[in-house]
């Protein structure tokens, strides 16, 4: 009875240690409850710490992990069609892009897969180190190491995760102590049973004891603020990024140092706004990545897919682009009407608005048109014609925003009459009120906890243009005013030759760039700049009547690119057009006939399936692999030694563990009574004659020996089927 009562403390105590994993996971990765993955961890110990066979606990957990993942991310039933196949896809797709170290490809629900698999592996080392050798140090300290590096490079608080841990970690440690002192032939077994009660109420308040007086007692305050920095400082690791063009935006803030190095350059008659992507969701921290299935493909010389503003003026203008290294992504200016390139193929991500060339590229041209920024036509924009849909996913901002941004946007914009000069009051204060200072080099890191664009309105009131251009646009959402995050190259350096209309521009890491967009009815989404020292290079004038057109488009005059006049559109509808009213084409991924021959993506499962085949015929089969070599060995006239050395290591294969208060003899007699022989017992009397004997000669094995062990291998064959 005290045996299984101890099995189920260490069994309650390992889903606590283990559980420890998985709540930063959660957290981090926004699930919605981590109970279904602390479930599928129950189950898992569970079936481990009854002993289940290889061929009950593989298929058990492989359906738990289809069964999980579904209940996250199916869209339907997880017992539906469309999931399974979804499954297996979403499996295909991830293997493929790590096969390919395309890490940035890798989608959140192929992630929470592979940590179901890591916590399978997780829960057999457990069991495996408490049940065999009642030991569990090691999945301790790899605990506290995963917290520690947790706690310190993400925004995760440990702190409590890593007293809980400990806490765990000495109880276990405790029961699998007691259980090694009270295995047979241990001397103090009997003392323990004595004094059990009176041993475990000790450990145990000698443990509270010492976490109540580690929480009361006074604590000496860190050294370093920020231990990242320190340890790069200490490893000699430059800890400022520099500038550039990065997709990661979700943490902002810290110095940057500059780089003059060339991205590309643009022959164009005037410069622009390089625009690369926009982001919508503000985190307190940066901005999120948000996965999107909103993709549609165009062709090179097709209409452009995205659509900002809904007048253009004057005649068609073209930019020739050229990247210095060739680039996975295109900037385009506003006004942009197609793209022509040797690369035939682009898709467009209508929720980032980014534009990806289905093979890297290295030069195209860019037709385009001034859009039309009607200042007056901007002041009496009607925003009641804008759906509650698109204001609330255009106003979003954190629950945790403190209220002293939007009074200070409300205090910024009080004199001005329309939404037009509220956004021009915001930017006049960010831009050139004297209040905010530019500087890449000593702008700070937010702290933990804190807001990044209340930590530059109020406290460091230094910064760039991320700086800048986050806390203009929620400002502007504090006031219910829809805007959004847009990210890519200002117009760079230019430099006219002779008579030519055109100028080349230089477009550096240096002149990567954020600003604000902000959305107004009959117009579409205009750019502003409130970067101190920077200026907007796109024209705000009343266009003429004669100059004025609209874009050839279907869309009508209130329409916009995201088409916030018509939130009833179905999914079905969504997918079945794109924003210049086209029905979009399926992607077919074209090469340049000039590029390199480059295997397909599918060629790397075929050595990956082969690796992981053998993988799991060697688990499976490895007892009897085993078996074989030794067999093997025996046909060469092996030293005795080593082969009843090989026949040890085989029995504990096959799950005869020797105990550490046995003999070789009482072992031996134990392993013949469970395989109906006396075998091994007779072949441990020559080894332990040999070992005692006074001749240190090798022994070669003798024909009765080599037969010996052999009829021992066949038994142990025989009853592991």
């Amino acid at each position: 009875m005290k045996r299984y009562l101890s099995l189920v403390l260490l069994f309650i105590l390992s889903v606590l240690l283990i559980s420890e994993w998985i709540y930063p996971f959660s957290e981090l990765t926004e699930l919605s409850t981590p109970n279904w993955i602390i479930l599928f961890i129950t189950i898992s110990l569970g079936s481990f710490f009854l002993r289940l066979k290889y061929y009950w606990t593989i298929p058990l957990h492989l359906i738990m992990i289809f069964v999980v993942s579904g209940i996250y991310y199916a869209k339907d039933s997880i017992f539906s069609l469309n999931w399974f196949s979804s499954f297996f896809q979403i499996t295909f797709n991830g293997f493929r892009d790590m096969v390919q170290f395309r890490s940035s490809d890798i989608a959140m629900n192929f992630i929470l897969i592979v940590f179901l698999i890591a916590l399978w592996l997780l829960s057999y080392i457990t069991t495996y180190s408490i049940l065999r050798k009642q030991r569990i140090m090691s999945v301790l300290v790899l605990t506290v190491g995963y917290l520690a590096v947790i706690n310190t490079f993400t925004d995760y608080n440990s702190n409590w995760a890593i007293v809980r841990t400990v806490l765990e970690g000495f109880l276990l440690l405790h029961l699998a102590l007691s259980s090694r002192i009270a295995s047979p032939n241990r001397i103090s077994a009997d003392s323990l049973k004595r004094n059990g009660l009176f041993y475990h109420v000790f450990v145990v308040l000698l443990l509270a004891v010492f976490v109540f007086s580690s929480l009361i007692l006074p604590k000496k305050a860190p050294i370093f603020p920020d231990p990242v920095p320190t340890i790069k400082n200490a490893l000699g690791i430059n800890t400022t990024r520099t500038v550039g063009y990065s997709e990661d935006d979700t943490t902002l803030g810290g110095a940057l140092q500059k780089d003059n190095a060339t991205v590309f350059t643009a022959r164009t008659e005037k410069g622009h706004y390089w625009r690369v992507e926009s982001k919508r969701v503000y985190t307190g921290t940066g901005w999120a990545n948000e996965k999107s299935a909103d993709i549609t493909s165009f062709s090179s010389g097709d209409d452009f897919p995205i659509q900002l503003t809904e007048q253009t003026t004057g005649d068609t203008k073209t930019a020739e682009i050229s990247f210095a290294s060739s680039s996975d992504y295109i900037p385009y200016p506003y006004g942009t009407q197609t793209v022509n390139s040797a690369v035939d193929s682009f898709s467009a991500n209508l929720t980032t608005e980014k534009i990806n060339p289905v093979d890297t590229i290295k030069n195209y041209t860019v037709q385009m048109k001034s859009p039309v920024y009607d200042i007056e036509k901007m002041q009496k924009a009607d925003f009641s014609t804008l759906s509650s849909a698109f204001v609330s996913k255009y106003t979003q901002m954190p629950k945790e925003l403190p209220d002293r941004v939007t009074k200070l946007a409300n205090k910024v914009t009080k004199d001005a009459d329309s939404i037009y000069d509220k956004a021009k009051a915001i930017e006049s204060y960010l831009s050139s009120s004297g209040t905010f200072t530019y500087s890449t080099e000593d702008a700070k890191e937010t702290p933990n906890g804190a807001d990044y664009v209340d930590q530059f309105l109020f406290e460091t009131q230094i910064g760039y243009c991320d700086n800048f251009s986050t806390s203009m646009v929620v400002m502007l959402r504090s006031l219910g005013i829809p805007a959004r995050w847009a990210k890519g190259y200002t117009p760079g350096e230019g430099e006219k030759k002779g008579n030519d209309s055109k100028s080349t521009y230089t477009i550096t890491n240096n002149d990567a760039h954020s600003w604000p967009e902000v959305f107004f009815p009959g117009t579409g989404w205009v750019p502003f700049e409130p970067t101190a020292t920077f200026t907007n290079p796109e024209d705000f004038q009343e266009p003429t009547t004669e100059t004025a057109n609209k874009p050839e488009t279907p869309n009508d005059s209130t329409s916009t690119p995201e088409t916030p006049a018509k939130p009833d559109k179905t999914p079905e509808q969504e997918a079945g057009s794109s924003s210049t009213g086209e029905t979009p084409k399926q992607e077919q991924p074209k090469t340049d006939s000039t590029s390199s021959f480059k295997l397909p993506s599918w060629f790397w499962w075929i050595p990956t399936g082969l690796v992981a085949v053998l993988l799991v015929l060697v688990v499976l089969f490895r007892r009897r692999i085993r078996g074989y070599l030794l067999l093997r060995s025996l046909s060469k006239a092996p030293e005795f030694s080593k082969t009843y050395h090989k026949l040890m290591k085989s029995l504990a294969v096959y799950g005869y563990v020797r105990e550490q208060s046995e003999t070789l003899r009482h072992f031996a007699i134990r392993v013949d009574n469970e395989l109906k022989t006396a075998d091994f017992t007779e072949l441990t009397k020559i080894y332990e004659a040999q070992v005692y004997s006074n001749n240190d000669a090798e022994k070669v094995m003798k024909p009765n020996e080599i037969e010996l062990t052999e009829r021992i291998i066949a038994l142990l064959n025989k009853h592991d089927k």
